[in-house]
């Protein structure tokens, strides 16, 4: 399950500026707040460490068009 849109928003934007850091730091809130976002920041720390950002802008863009 995705957060919400805030979060999506902010990820989108770390994930433009290529800061890994701020997008772990984020990912580790989500799941603080909502453990039921625990696949989505799994997978998307996964990407994060392999600086894979096509392929986290693509998990992101198919998280904001199901919210």
């Amino acid at each position: 399950m995705p957060p919400g849109r805030e979060y999506l928003s902010a990820l989108d934007e770390l994930l433009s500026l290529g800061y890994v850091r701020g997008i772990l730091n984020t990912l580790a809130e989500i799941e603080r707040q909502d453990p039921a976002c625990g696949e989505f920041t799994r997978v998307l720390r996964e990407l994060a460490r392999r600086f894979q950002f096509d392929a986290m802008k693509e998990v992101l863009r198919k998280a904001r068009d199901a919210a």
